[in-house]
């Protein structure tokens, strides 16, 4: 089976703004920039809306994807 999760990728400006935005928590700042949780993310799409940096993507995985 197939989901679609989120995942920041280059562009990263630490604002923050995708964490305040993610309903179910799933999104943590890291030193490396925001981190999204693909076991928690629902897929809304919010974060990536509201990316001012434009570094957040969809992404179609299968349920046993593991983020590295």
């Amino acid at each position: 089976m197939k989901k679609t999760v989120y995942e920041v990728n280059r562009g990263c400006t630490y604002c923050g703004g995708c964490i305040h935005e993610c309903p179910v928590g799933a999104i943590k700042m890291s030193p490396r920039g925001a981190k999204i949780d693909p076991g928690k993310c629902t897929g809304c799409g919010l974060c990536a809306a509201n990316c001012a940096s434009e570094a957040i993507t969809k992404v179609i995985v299968s349920d046993s994807y593991r983020a590295v």
